[in-house]
């Protein structure tokens, strides 16, 4: 664990040595996340609700993406690029270390900034709250806490089994800006807004409606006529956990599977 530490730090310090690079990728976050809120905002004081959600709802909605997607970015954007470390054959000189190939990867590609997500997800948190009336009991409080987590776990999930198609496919870049970046789109609005078939697929083949969607139900109160199953609305951390977990698998299987870009 204090090898993966040092790993992380390392790649911290090697960002933080070009400040410049550094202020314009926060800078180009804070831009990205402003326009997607204008958007929002625009769209909701046009119709005063979407799908049935209010501006206080779609402020939570938004602030469990938004958690999620930033522990996922600060640890796990190592994997983005990972299909260039096949394609290059650097990977080769991570094969041979005594350490976890999957842990090298992610460690030396964490990145401070997804702090910057962190803290936006806070500040949805507290809007949203400052317009719902959640009561915050202590097994409301730990229940979020476990859908941060479960949501990560989905997030993270897939950032492995995409970078684990590199194996095979050695250029997985499209499948990297579908199912990392594209599909993130999906859940700035509630899913009941969405025909049955993309419903189907953001619940069954890519669980995103699991990072806040069908939580929300829980947290809010809304009626679950909108889900596709009642118990759906409690599912985060466990299609966290099996997501993640059969994405490890899905990896070990790909690297099993790996040839070097030498031969």
């Amino acid at each position: 664990m204090v090898v993966y530490l040092r790993l992380a730090t390392a790649s911290v310090k090697s960002r933080m040595e070009y400040r410049a690079s550094f202020a314009i990728l926060i800078f180009t976050l804070i831009s990205f996340y402003t326009a997607q809120i204008l958007t929002i905002g625009i769209v909701i004081y046009r119709f005063k609700k979407i799908g049935g959600w209010n501006i206080g709802e779609m402020a939570f909605l938004y602030s469990l993406m938004v958690l999620s997607q930033g522990l996922v970015s600060s640890v796990f954007s190592g994997l983005v690029d990972f299909g260039s470390q096949v394609r290059d054959g650097s990977f080769d000189r991570t094969m041979i270390r005594p350490l976890s190939p999957i842990g090298q990867v992610i460690m030396n590609g964490f990145e401070i900034a997804g702090i910057a997500h962190i803290f936006l997800g806070i500040a949805s948190f507290i809007f949203a709250n400052s317009l719902l009336n959640i009561n915050w009991t202590f097994s409301n409080i730990i229940a979020f806490l476990f859908v941060v987590l479960g949501g990560s776990g989905i997030l993270a999930g897939i950032r492995i089994g995409i970078a684990a198609v590199a194996f095979w496919a050695v250029n997985n870049s499209s499948l990297v800006h579908l199912f990392v970046y594209s599909s993130r789109e999906f859940l700035l609005y509630p899913l009941n807004i969405y025909s049955t078939g993309v419903r189907f697929l953001l619940t069954f083949i890519v669980p995103l409606g699991f990072i806040n969607f069908y939580p929300a139900h829980f947290f809010l109160g809304k009626s679950p006529e909108n889900v596709f199953h009642p118990y759906f609305i409690y599912g985060t951390l466990p299609v966290g956990i099996f997501t993640y977990f059969v994405s490890l698998w899905f990896w070990k299987l790909g690297q099993n599977a790996y040839e070097s870009a030498g031969g």
